[in-house]
């Protein structure tokens, strides 16, 4: 998640610099030349960021399922207080994980 919030800081103010001139009283308009879409760029972004966001979610909750079953191996008595502690620490994951993509697509305007 580290490396898709450095790439969008690194992208977004790209985008600002390729801003058109408007007068005050009209909405600021973003440049769309076809050699450097700014909004291509924001999607770039995001699209890396979303990526980034799955990949750590799946190897966080990959980790999580491999720990634990290694330790209910250890000790099977344990096996429900250990699959408990799992199940809780997936879904604190999921939740920051689906978080993460709403505040993305955000970012991006697909979202109103």
């Amino acid at each position: 998640m580290f490396f898709a919030a450095l790439f969008a800081v690194a992208l977004l103010p790209a985008t600002a610099a390729f801003a058109q001139a408007t007068p005050t009283h009209a909405a600021p308009v973003v440049s769309d030349s076809p050699t450097f879409p700014a909004n291509g760029l924001i999607g770039l972004a995001v699209g890396v960021g979303l990526g980034l966001i799955i990949i750590g979610a799946g190897k966080g909750i990959g980790a999580i399922g491999s720990h634990a079953v290694d330790a209910i191996a250890r000790q099977p008595e344990a096996g429900g207080r250990i699959f408990t502690s799992m199940i809780i620490a997936a879904a604190l994951i999921e939740g920051v994980t689906l978080f993460a993509i709403v505040v993305a697509l955000l970012l991006n305007g697909k979202i109103v």
